[in-house]
C-alpha cells in the first residue's frame, strides 16, 4: 500500500510534527542507507562529524539513499558554510550542525544553508543537488527554500542556557538535544541517564514544544524510549546503527552462550 508520507516533502513532516524515525550512518555503508528504507525508517542520519567525510564518498551514499527513496540529512562536522554547502550540494535534504551554543550560530546555520535573500550559500546548479541544472532556476531555488531542512544540536550546557533563543532562530526547523556531549559539559561524562543531564535534555525539548515553530529531536536505543519522548513532546527519533547492531549482537552471543552452558550442564548430570 502506498506511503502517504512519501508525497510530502520531509520538511513539511517536520513543520507539522509527524513522528519520524531515523537511522544513524556512518560511511561507508551505502547498502545500509538503501536497507533502512526497506526497513521503514523515515530517514537516515549520514554522520560525518563522528566518522569518514569524504566528498565523493557522501555523494555515493546520498544517491544510495535516493534510489531507495529514504530522505537523507548530513551531520556536517562543523558549523562551517563550506561543510553545510557540499552536503547540500551533494544532494542532502538537510543538515545538521553540531555544538550550536546561542541564537547567533543558529543563524550561522540557517544563512549557510539557504540562499539569498534568507542567507548567502553559493549557487551552483551543476551539482547532484541541483540536478545537475536540469531544472529552471526559479523552480529551483523555490524548492531549495521550501524543502531544505537545518537541524541544530544542542549539546553544551551555554546551549540548554540559551534554548529559547536558538529554538526561536528562524528557518532551524529541529533541535537535537545531544545528551553524550552535554554529559560531558555538565561534568557527568557518558552518564546520560544522570538527574541534571536527563533535566537538561527535558528543558530544552519542552522550550522546543512550547515554540510550536520545530520539532524536537532525541536520540534512542528502545522502543520504549520513543515512547517516553513521544509523550514529553518530541517528535524526530534518532537511533545509530551501532546500538542497534550490538544490542542484537549482544542478546545472540548471550543466547548462544547459554545454550552452550545448559549443554555443558547437561554433560555433567550424566556423569
Amino acid at each position: 500500500m502506498p506511503d502517504p508520507n512519501r508525497s510530502r516533502s520531509f520538511a513539511d513532516r517536520l513543520r507539522d510534527r509527524d513522528p519520524v524515525l531515523g537511522l544513524i550512518v556512518k560511511m561507508p555503508n551505502p547498502a545500509l542507507v538503501e536497507q533502512a528504507r526497506y526497513l521503514g525508517f523515515d530517514l537516515v542520519v549520514i554522520d560525518t562529524e563522528h566518522g569518514a567525510g569524504d566528498d565523493l564518498l557522501l555523494e555515493h551514499h546520498l544517491r544510495a539513499a535516493g534510489s531507495a527513496g529514504i530522505d537523507a540529512l548530513v551531520r556536517v562536522g562543523s558549523n562551517s558554510p563550506l561543510d553545510i554547502l557540499r552536503a547540500l550540494d551533494a544532494g542532502a535534504a538537510g543538515v545538521i550542525i553540531p555544538h550550536v551554543a546561542d541564537g547567533a550560530e543558529a543563524g550561522e546555520a540557517v544563512a549557510s544553508a539557504h540562499y539569498p535573500p534568507r542567507g548567502r550559500r553559493g549557487l551552483a546548479v551543476s551539482t547532484r543537488g541541483g540536478r545537475y541544472g536540469d531544472e529552471p532556476i526559479d523552480e529551483y531555488l523555490a524548492r531549495a527554500a521550501a524543502q531544505t531542512v537545518v537541524v541544530v544540536q544542542v549539546e553544551d550546557e551555554a546551549g540548554v542556557r540559551n534554548a529559547a533563543e536558538v529554538v526561536a532562530t528562524p528557518g532551524v526547523n529541529g533541535v537535537w538535544v545531544g545528551p553524550g556531549d552535554l554529559s560531558v559539559s555538565l561534568g557527568f561524562p557518558g552518564q546520560g541517564d544522570h538527574p541534571r543531564v536527563r533535566a537538561a535534555v527535558e528543558q530544552v525539548v519542552a522550550e522546543v514544544v512550547r515554540s510550536e515553530r520545530t520539532t524536537a529531536a532525541v536520540l534512542v536505543k528502545s522502543a520504549h524510549e520513543i515512547k517516553e519522548w513521544h509523550a514529553l513532546g518530541a517528535s524526530m527519533f534518532l537511533i545509530t546503527s551501532i546500538d542497534l547492531f550490538g544490542r542484537a549482537a549482544r542478546e545472540l552471543v548471550a543466547a548462544a552462550a547459554a545454550l552452550d552452558g545448559a549443554r555443558h550442564d547437561v554433560k555433567e548430570a550424566a556423569q
